[in-house]
């Protein structure tokens, strides 16, 4: 699903009148605006819990910064000039509109810290970050143009289509977002505007978007097409994040096992740690605030007090709030790509010395 990177042209990727960018920089607290972006180092990987309090987040979740968020694309990031991007809505609707940066600015604001994943997500894969995004009620995006079908296609800059349903677009968890932990919103991840919808993979929420299309039949889009989900659900899944694999711990210490875990929109119920196949005590949750908690990723945390000698297999299983479990790893010797989402389970091996 991942494309080329490309070094950028030499024409400006983003270009801002100077009275925008001045209030886009107020609003953003001060905060450089980032042109693009690539995953690095520890993608996904929690690591900023006092950005959530700083974003006005009572909670001790990480943040994923945008530095190190994931990026995926389905071919070359577009070249985006505010000034004359505009999101058209048209076809079933009361009147056609085209809207302006400007036009949605004047749309009420809202943050919601948000959980994305890649619906090509490995067990145990950093392809999946957390943050506070920013922008306006899809439902009021859509309601100036009053829709009258059940269907929305959605078109992006870079050529990306899928369909999703008006319900969902409508739900009051969907917003259409330009600020991502408080900055405007990278070039990478969709800037000016990308969509946000909840309970489903990144593969529904396209990033670059310029037209939103009101239709009466459903629209199969580039990945859909092509054999991928076309639900896209979020599957429950979890990963071991500490200790690193294959790591050597010393004999007789306090262990602390931790990790993440994620699921639709019921949320993370529990999650068991399993020492060599063994069921262990349940794991510490550590989720975001309501109403974020199951939208967003769970933290969990487990303390191994007496570890035994020897190489050991731990593994994390989680549960989501509709009692769904996570399933054993397949062996799949062909390798080959996760079109459905994954719920196998992740598990890491130690040695006790």
């Amino acid at each position: 699903m991942d494309g080329p990177t490309r070094t950028p042209a030499a024409r400006p990727l983003i270009s801002l009148s100077r009275r925008r960018l001045i209030e886009l920089l107020a609003v953003a607290g001060g905060g450089a605006v980032i042109v693009g972006c690539r995953s690095r180092g520890r993608a996904g990987t929690p690591k900023d819990a006092p950005m959530a309090r700083a974003l006005g987040f009572d909670t001790d979740l990480a943040l994923t910064p945008n530095a190190d968020f994931y990026v995926m694309k389905r071919g070359l990031v577009p070249e985006v000039v505010l000034d004359d991007w505009v999101l058209t809505i048209g076809g079933d609707v009361d009147q056609p509109v085209r809207l302006t940066f400007d036009d949605l600015a004047r749309l009420p604001e809202h943050a919601v810290m948000r959980t994305l994943e890649c619906i090509g997500n490995k067990p145990g894969g950093k392809l999946i970050g957390n943050a506070v995004w920013s922008g306006a009620a899809m439902a009021d995006v859509l309601q100036l143009a009053g829709p009258r079908a059940a269907e929305l296609r959605l078109n992006a800059a870079d050529g990306y289509d899928t369909g999703v349903s008006l319900a969902l677009a409508s739900d009051p968890r969907s917003f259409l977002v330009w600020r991502m932990n408080g900055e405007v919103l990278p070039l990478a991840h969709g800037y000016p505007v990308r969509c946000l919808f909840p309970g489903v993979y990144g593969q529904k929420q396209p990033k670059w978007l310029t037209g939103i299309t009101v239709q009466a039949e459903h629209h199969l889009g580039y990945y859909e097409s092509r054999g991928w989900s076309d639900a896209a659900t979020v599957l429950v899944n979890s990963r071991v994040d500490g200790p690193r694999h294959r790591a050597t711990v010393p004999r007789g210490a306090p262990l602390e096992v931790r990790g993440i875990a994620f699921a639709d929109e019921s949320g993370v119920a529990r999650v068991e740690v399993r020492v060599d196949d063994r069921l262990a005590e349940a794991a510490t949750l550590v989720k975001a605030p309501s109403p974020h908690a199951d939208l967003c990723w769970t933290e969990w945390s487990w303390t191994w007090h007496a570890p035994e000698p020897g190489n050991h297999v731990i593994a994390a299983w989680a549960v989501d709030g509709r009692g769904r479990g996570q399933s054993r790893p397949k062996k799949n010797l062909l390798g080959g790509e996760i079109k459905d989402g994954s719920t196998e389970i992740h598990s890491i091996s130690v040695l006790v010395s």
